[in-house]
């Protein structure tokens, strides 16, 4: 796990940093390097991330990558950052968002319709998520006993669902086409947001920024925008 004096470092920049302070405890810590102020922390999850503090700089990574070459998982959240890594190596694949956080707790309802997510519900998940690629169901059973999440059913099944991520992130939010238009996304987004805080844990979310229809739902139960952040490979 992460020092006192480490957290306390990450923490002077805790909205760009957060995902290596919401891993901490939950999974494990493989190495932390730093130099002065900047750490890289590698955590395992789905792969092995390795994740770079905000204040991080080009050199600093490029020192680690030169150490360490070869299918290398990173998590940067600076945007400048990232495009000096475009730029000076061979990027396999990447995805960028918008870090928003919900500070406080919308007055909107989730009227009770919201059920606990069952694990056997864990395949329709990822069978109709569009970033299978970047999951597995070890992933999403790690993230049920972790996070747990919530789901609308009709007629006994799941038509609607909700977990978080590895970094503690609101995500895999999904309706499934006709039952979209009724609400369902606003009311699991309040349920798992609700969850997240009875652990204490602050609220985010995710969300590529050409996703206009989600960053308008977050936006309107109060979501505000204060970060980015890009995940990527490194051939």
């Amino acid at each position: 796990m992460l020092t006192e004096p480490q957290k306390r470092l990450l923490q002077i920049h805790q909205d760009q940093n957060i995902a290596m302070l919401c891993m901490d405890g939950d999974y494990p810590l493989l190495k932390v390097e730093q130099q002065g102020e900047m750490l890289m922390c590698r955590y395992q999850s789905d792969e092995q991330w390795c994740h770079f503090s905000y204040n991080s700089s080009p050199q600093f990574i490029d020192s680690y990558l030169k150490e360490h070459r070869g299918g290398q998982y990173l998590v940067i959240s600076d945007p400048a950052v990232f495009e000096y890594i475009q730029q000076n190596h061979r990027i396999a694949w990447s995805i960028g968002c918008l870090r928003l956080f919900q500070d406080r707790v919308s007055p909107y309802s989730e009227n009770g319709l919201a059920e606990p997510l069952q694990i056997e519900h864990l395949p329709v998940v990822f069978a109709n998520s569009k970033y299978q690629q970047f999951l597995s169901l070890a992933y999403l059973t790690k993230r049920f006993e972790l996070g747990g999440g919530f789901c609308i059913k009709e007629k006994g099944n799941p038509v609607a669902w909700i977990m978080t991520h590895d970094d503690g992130s609101v995500g895999m939010l999904h309706v499934l086409d006709d039952y979209r238009r009724k609400g369902y996304a606003k009311i699991l987004i309040q349920a798992m947001a609700g969850k997240v805080r009875e652990k204490n844990c602050p609220v985010f979310a995710h969300i590529e920024p050409t996703n206009s229809s989600s960053l308008n739902l977050f936006k309107s139960l109060g979501f505000e925008e204060k970060a980015s952040v890009n995940w990527f490979k490194v051939r």
